[in-house]
């Protein structure tokens, strides 16, 4: 029983460690991305409904992970940046299979000492995952040119602190411009 529990443990301490984002990007093969080298922002107030704090601490982050990689900001840019923040639901399945994960088959049985009968369990849950997508666009044509994300789970209950911001954003921007 002991033994069972410490393993239970185990696994629920290996599942909750906290992860990176998931990062991904693509971009359109046809753009030089050498010619670019200031930007501007599509939208410069938060849109409706969005938290205005949380929309200007995304934007001064990636300001500032851009002038990292030395993009400049200007009017007109070469290119114009806009972001979205967003988070979905999903129910994760995971079936133990049988004796609930672990050996554990020997003991009483129907009528006699002996294996006893399989059993299955089946643990379901919500969770959250939430998605910040960063795209970028010629500013000429107004034809997406970059598109990258980060996700990962979170708790909706609670802001992202700022040092998770900068985090998620600067892996983002390191995909930008694209290795062509």
């Amino acid at each position: 029983m002991m033994r069972k529990l410490a393993v239970l443990a185990a696994a629920l301490a290996l599942t909750s460690c906290a992860t990176g984002p998931t990062i991904r990007s693509d971009f359109d093969p046809s753009v030089n991305f050498t010619k670019l080298h200031t930007y501007t922002w599509v939208f410069t107030t938060p849109p409706a409904g969005m938290n205005p704090l949380l929309f200007e601490r995304v934007q001064a982050s990636i300001d500032r992970s851009l002038a990292a990689r030395g993009f400049t900001k200007a009017e007109p840019g070469d290119f114009a940046v806009a972001f979205t923040l967003g988070r979905r639901d999903r129910v994760e399945v995971t079936n133990w299979g049988g004796y609930g994960g672990f050996y554990g088959g020997w003991g009483w049985g129907r009528h006699s000492w002996g294996w006893a009968p399989v059993y299955s369990r089946v643990d379901a849950r919500t969770v959250t995952d939430g998605t910040l997508a960063i795209d970028m666009f010629d500013t000429g044509t107004k034809h997406p040119i970059w598109h990258g994300t980060a996700t990962q789970q979170i708790n909706p209950r609670n802001l992202p602190d700022q040092a998770a911001i900068d985090r998620a954003i600067d892996e983002i921007i390191a995909k930008f411009p694209p290795q062509q």
